[in-house]
């Protein structure tokens, strides 16, 4: 085989260029941590790379979608409890009302401070959050859901859902019956809230049963009966009945309010379980791509003697020549 001048640079020159291709190479990779720079490097773990990532993508999703439930569910339990609390403070008022020895003077200073207490629910039922949006308007939420029915007469009295808005209400509600929804897992969509028919209009017994009259009736006939200027006549026996109702009422709140603490607790086991799955997918992409900097420091050396003695054979080589000795 003849090797002429021009095969011997062209292929020095090859060997060299392969030779820097592969220091080139193994310098990024050190540089970036990375074994994989490119698909070519490994298709098979670059594939499963990709699949992986974007997997992990998606379960990354559905945390910040567990993150903001958590949020809301917790806003919606929160102010869930202040209107249970509120309900309580009406329901010592109450007592103190049925006390005999009061007189109607007495009974009227009770009013004011349940008159305050209306208003407070009335309030904690427009409740928006942090975006402005109403957490108890059901599906609504960009319209306020709770209004005072200025038209209605003593005694209130509600009625049972679909008729709850045409009857003698004192509080009317312009939402809907739906509750705003995440999806938190690729199989589950979660209420992040309850509406406020199911809070506050459908007021329910022990056994689940609406007891046909709204959290704010109860609490309008309640006031409307103390208040000696309402024109209803106070008697105990209504007094009692108000009382009954009030506690149906208080007992409905704490059976929200452990609804949606059911909810947070199960958030939490989501966001649990969603951080191990993280945690296994950085695991196996951990393995696919990062570089073993013991091998690829070994291989840099490699590749750098190699060149060296390249580039040193290519200058003695290429400086052979029969004219160099004649």
């Amino acid at each position: 085989m003849r090797v002429s001048t021009s095969m011997m640079y062209n292929s020095g020159l090859r060997g060299i260029l392969n030779l820097q291709s592969e220091l080139y190479k193994a310098q990024n990779q050190m540089s970036t941590g990375r074994r994989i720079l490119t698909p070519a490097d490994d298709p098979i773990g670059a594939s499963e790379a990709l699949e992986i990532s974007q997997s992990q993508g998606v379960n990354k999703q559905f945390m910040n979608n567990q993150s903001d439930a958590e949020v809301q569910l917790t806003l919606a339990e929160s102010i869930v409890g202040s209107v249970g609390d509120t309900l309580l403070r009406l329901s010592e008022l109450a007592e103190q009302a049925g006390n005999p020895t009061y007189s109607e003077a007495q009974r009227g200073m009770l009013v004011a401070e349940m008159k305050l207490n209306l208003q407070t629910v009335i309030g904690l039922a427009n409740t928006q959050d942090g975006t402005g949006l109403h957490i108890f308007a059901g599906t609504k939420t960009w319209q306020e859901p709770f209004a005072v029915n200025t038209g209605a007469t003593p005694p209130a009295s509600g009625a049972t859902v679909p008729a709850y808005g045409l009857s003698n209400t004192h509080v009317t509600y312009s939402g809907d019956a739906g509750a705003p929804t995440l999806q938190v897992t690729a199989s589950k969509t979660m209420a992040v809230s309850e509406s406020g028919m199911e809070v506050f209009m459908q007021v329910r017994d022990a056994q689940g049963n609406v007891v046909g009259q709204s959290m704010f009736d109860t609490i309008k006939n309640l006031i409307d009966l103390v208040d000696p200027a309402s024109g209803m006549s106070f008697s105990t026996a209504e007094l009692e009945q108000v009382q009954k109702n009030m506690k149906s009422t208080i007992d409905h709140v704490a059976n929200v309010r452990a609804t949606l603490g059911a909810r947070l607790n199960a958030v939490d086991g989501l966001k649990t379980t969603a951080s191990d799955i993280n945690y296994l997918y950085d695991v196996r992409l951990s393995e696919l791509q990062d570089l073993d900097y013991a091998e690829a420091i070994s291989r840099y050396t490699l590749y750098q003697t190699q060149l060296e003695a390249t580039q040193l054979t290519f200058k003695q080589t290429s400086q052979l020549s029969l004219f160099s000795i004649l």
